[in-house]
């Protein structure tokens, strides 16, 4: 009866996010923004998060519209930028690898070390944590990931994952379907959809292609023939919008 109780018992963690990896990754990477409350919702079902620290500088334009987000997401935010000249992204390394030592010097610190970063920098301090028989989770983002530091890690996982990343193409393409509802002379067609998709959001025609037939096979978009102006046949597409909506792939509200 008392071993189960404990079987169930979640372990002990501690998250360390070095946001410059993660938001500018994302972004030149995959043209999406950091999910980070998703994220942290994912550990809190399997860990019981101790702190989360999240670090970066976010003295940029861009990166730093995200700041408050962060902010109320957790307290513990450690705004890395520095006023020397010549100071580089390895600066906000070397903070994290400071917080993550101390902490690991704490008395009773956390069973399990989560770090959001794909820097083969943090190498060393996963092998050291592992020495104090921590658990190391390390998340990294796709083609950013240190193939040194996932050897490190007691386990890894590749962000986004494959079905964020379907699911943000998805999103893309109903939106700029969504924004033609109402435009009764507009002609939508397959590789106008698809071109003009990849050209306002800067995002692979491949990828768009992929994510549109998916919808096509699944029959949330069929295509139609209709008559063009000059009386030539054309096919062109019709989002079934309440079988959308009703799937939760499409929010009406947007």
């Amino acid at each position: 009866m008392f071993g189960l109780g404990k079987k169930n018992k979640k372990a002990t963690a501690v998250a360390f996010v070095d946001y410059e990896h993660w938001y500018y990754g994302y972004r030149n990477k995959f043209q999406m923004k950091p999910n980070i409350e998703e994220w942290i919702e994912e550990l809190n079902d399997e860990y019981d998060m101790k702190k989360i620290y999240v670090f970066g500088d976010f003295s940029r334009y861009n990166i730093g519209t995200d700041l408050d987000r962060v902010k109320g997401i957790t307290k513990n935010v450690v705004h890395t930028a520095s006023a020397k000249e010549g100071v580089d992204k390895d600066f906000t390394d070397v903070i994290i690898l400071d917080a993550i030592y101390r902490n690991a010097a704490e008395k009773n610190s956390e069973d399990v070390y989560v770090l959001f970063t794909g820097d083969a920098h943090f190498t060393k301090v996963v092998e050291y944590l592992k020495e104090l028989d921590k658990k190391v989770v390390i998340y990294g983002v796709k083609y950013s990931f240190s193939n040194q530091l996932k050897s490190a890690a007691t386990s890894y996982v590749e962000m986004p994952r494959q079905s964020q990343e379907k699911n943000h193409y998805i999103d893309l393409i109903l939106g700029s379907l969504s924004r033609f509802r109402n435009k009764p002379k507009t002609v939508i067609t397959y590789w106008k959809t698809v071109n003009n998709v990849a050209d306002y959001n800067h995002v692979p025609n491949d990828k768009v292609k992929i994510a549109l037939d998916n919808l096509l096979k699944q029959k949330y978009i069929c295509e139609e023939e209709m008559l063009g102006y000059k009386g030539q046949k054309m096919s062109v597409l019709k989002p079934d919008w309440e079988r959308l909506e009703a799937d939760g792939l499409w929010d009406a509200g947007k």
